[in-house]
């Protein structure tokens, strides 16, 4: 599984979104507003997105770090 992650930095949320993808074995393509793109075009490609980690897996949105976590405890379940 690969995960495509859009974070900024110094986002603590975005950290553990990080580490709980690792620590589960997966990868992640991170693109970082900022760096990778402006905030500006980050909003006009999500215009309903107001905060991150915004996390998508397979063209399937996650969401954020919550979301995410919600969506490894479902595939123990």
């Amino acid at each position: 599984m690969k995960f495509v992650m859009y974070s900024k930095d110094g986002c603590p949320w975005c950290d553990r979104a990080k580490d709980l993808i690792t620590a589960k074995g997966d990868e992640y393509e991170e693109f970082k507003i900022g760096r990778e793109l402006t905030r500006e075009e980050f909003t006009e490609q999500f215009p309903n997105v107001r905060t991150v980690p915004y996390i998508i897996l397979n063209n399937d949105v996650i969401g954020g770090f919550e979301s995410l976590q919600s969506h490894y405890d479902a595939r123990v379940a």
